[in-house]
């Protein structure tokens, strides 16, 4: 009987042991993801409802808040959809955690009715003149030993297999707490849930306002729009000149200059997708490229070199990549711009209020270049990312979040 009892301990330990590695080790990894993507979302929304409110305070009611609220609209969708992620992975987790807990119930159970079956043999032995008569009965004084010594094993037997089912026990008991506080989880997510979707609801409301409101001033827009235009191909002609120069002086260095150059260069193109963001909690809410107007949507909006990367007034703008600091000009709208060169590859910072580098600098990522000013009531870096004289897109090379 303790053979059976000894193997049901050591089969309910072991399947003990592959609950705990096997599902809780991986429903909290998938959780923690899930966790620090849905903070990052919420943050991104943060920024942008931190944004709007400036717009509020200023009376400010532009194109910028109607592409504010689509892209707060879009991440709220997408933490409704990190929600609803949630919300499976932990349902997924109570069912499996349930048949876990049956298991381990069914082999407790066998633990314990062998136990109790060892333990009624014991009580019907526990007559101590019994057990005094065989000792007496013994035919040599080695023979009483050993039964005396079996009789005292045989008690530490018992109480040592009622302490490991009594932790067996407890086992049970915590893995029942773990599925409770699943349970717990699931309904604080739903509730979460339905006030996600509460919110959504109310800013798109808010969004068709806007909608309506602009549409009333289409005219006016146009004629803004126009402006702007002039105004944004001024300046990439002038960032196109500064970077056209910037190579022409690269391309007459020294051979040496040119193989540090090239060996840089290469450094910055195995880092495409890897590279720190210049603001660290930004958000981008101007997007690379041509893109038509949210509302008017057969005028097309200015096309965009680089990317507007919204954060707050002061926030340190850093070097995303090592480099030298080429230029540092005034722009009409674009308040102060740093040219980092990276070899053959350069990375522009606008709208920058104070700067804290100077011509020729040498630069490693992360260095601080300056910190973001409030721009047409705006708190937006406009970041570029060229090689050569040719621009890319920065989203492509900035790190996922």
């Amino acid at each position: 009987m303790s053979t059976t009892i000894r193997f049901r301990l050591f089969r309910f330990m072991y399947l003990y042991a592959l609950v705990s590695v096997c599902s809780s080790g991986l429903y909290a990894q998938n959780l923690n993801e899930q966790t620090r993507r849905r903070q990052e979302i919420e943050r991104q929304i943060e920024v942008i409802d931190k944004q709007l409110a400036s717009n509020r305070t200023q009376q400010q009611t532009t194109t910028r808040d109607l592409t504010l609220l689509q892209q707060k609209i879009a991440s709220r969708r997408l933490l409704l959809n990190n929600i609803e992620g949630q919300i499976k992975l932990t349902n997924d987790s109570i069912k499996k955690k349930e048949r876990e807990i049956r298991v381990l119930q069914d082999e407790y159970e066998k633990v314990e009715f062998s136990y109790l079956k060892i333990l009624y043999q014991a009580y019907t032995q526990r007559n101590r003149q019994i057990w005094a008569t065989q000792l007496l009965a013994s035919e040599s004084l080695p023979q009483a030993y050993r039964r005396w010594q079996y009789f005292k094993n045989y008690t530490q037997y018992l109480n040592r297999q009622a302490f490991q089912i009594k932790q067996a026990n407890d086992m049970v008991a915590k893995e029942i707490g773990t599925f409770q506080k699943l349970r717990t989880d699931a309904e604080g997510l739903k509730a979460a849930q339905q006030k996600e979707l509460a919110t959504l609801n109310k800013e798109e409301a808010q969004f068709k306002e806007k909608v309506a409101e602009i549409s009333r001033q289409e005219g006016r827009l146009k004629t803004l729009l126009q402006q702007e235009q002039r105004k944004l191909d001024a300046v990439n002609k002038e960032i196109a000149r500064i970077l056209a120069e910037a190579e022409k002086e690269r391309k007459t260095g020294s051979a040496k200059e040119l193989e540090m150059d090239k060996a840089l260069a290469a450094s910055f193109e195995q880092n495409r997708g890897r590279l720190p963001w210049p603001l660290a909690n930004g958000v981008i809410t101007e997007p690379y490229g041509q893109h038509n107007h949210p509302v008017l949507k057969e005028i097309q909006m200015p096309f965009n070199n680089g990317v507007g990367i919204t954060g707050n007034r002061n926030d340190e703008v850093r070097a995303v990549f090592q480099g030298v600091v080429k230029q540092i000009i005034l722009l009409p709208g674009y308040n102060q711009c740093i040219l980092v060169q990276h070899g053959s590859y350069y990375t522009f910072y606008c709208k920058l209020g104070s700067v804290n580098v100077k011509l020729g600098d040498a630069v490693a990522t992360g260095d601080l270049l300056g910190t973001l000013s409030e721009t047409n009531g705006e708190h937006t870096l406009h970041f570029e990312v060229w090689n050569g004289t040719n621009r890319q897109n920065p989203e492509q090379w900035l790190r996922k979040r």
